[in-house]
């Protein structure tokens, strides 16, 4: 901890100012930092026992105002916190806005694709365009079925859990290996761990499907068609001749201003 003499004055030279009446030295006190203003009112605090009584009523008040400048500029770390704090909530309720409006959106776009799907497979189509004024949707058929499932696996019955579920066991292997810094070989040993999930049999109900067999309830099986689109360019047609663009153009050979 510093004394008074460290603040850079004397006991015996302690400048009075008899006309603020508020401090005791020649410091700023707003232009401390939190630290700073720890250390100056402990070094002064420290050094009323060496004052004299009018001396003393300056110092405490120059304590009493170190107080103050250093409770404020505590709170405006409070403040600067509290500020964080809102803008960084206000950015996780944006960011949960965000995240619901791009799934409304893919979920729109989902379904005019199954719109246009539907069109495709639907209407008597003469090709695989939907042409509109502006606008066309070139459909390409995918190579494989889609396969919908939205019901359990859990509730489908065991012969059709039997026909249309296949088991997928993943074993993965971790090994460790522990080395000197020589590189010898202290500890070696392997830990394989298998994990096993039940999976529909996607082909499974695209055959069934093919062959008119039952599948499950919740399952669809469709044709689904890539979708491309493209900005409709029409060329109007003009029947005028190059002489007569050539005479909008340019003045008649001969004709006077």
């Amino acid at each position: 901890m510093r004394s008074i003499a460290d603040l850079g004055y004397q006991q015996s030279s302690i400048p009075i100012h008899l006309n603020v009446m508020t401090q005791i030295t020649h410091v700023k006190l707003k232009d401390f930092t939190v630290l700073k203003l720890y250390e100056h009112y402990g070094a002064l605090e420290r050094s009323l026992p060496l004052l004299t009584p009018e001396s003393q009523e300056l110092a405490k008040a120059e304590l009493e105002a170190c107080i103050d400048i250093r409770s404020e500029k505590i709170d405006r770390i409070y403040y600067a916190m509290a500020s964080h704090e809102d803008a960084l909530s206000r950015i996780k309720q944006e960011t949960d806005l965000i995240g619901q409006a791009k799934r409304h959106h893919e979920s729109q776009i989902k379904q005019l694709k199954g719109l246009l799907n539907w069109l495709r497979r639907s209407a008597p189509l003469q090709s695989n365009r939907i042409t509109g004024r502006n606008y066309e949707f070139v459909l390409v058929k995918k190579k494989d079925l889609t396969v919908e499932i939205s019901s359990n696996l859990e509730d489908w019955d065991k012969a059709e859990q039997k026909q249309f579920c296949i088991q997928q066991e993943v074993t993965t292997t971790k090994q460790t290996v522990v080395r000197s810094m020589s590189g010898e070989i202290l500890e070696e040993r392997t830990d394989p761990k298998t994990t096993t999930e039940i999976l529909p049999s996607l082909d499974a109900l695209r055959n069934a499907h093919q062959i008119g067999q039952h599948i499950p309830r919740g399952c669809k099986v469709f044709q689904e068609y890539s979708i491309r689109s493209k900005r409709i360019y029409t060329d109007k047609h003009v029947d005028f001749k190059a002489s007569e663009y050539i005479g909008h153009v340019l003045p008649e050979v001969g004709a006077t201003n």
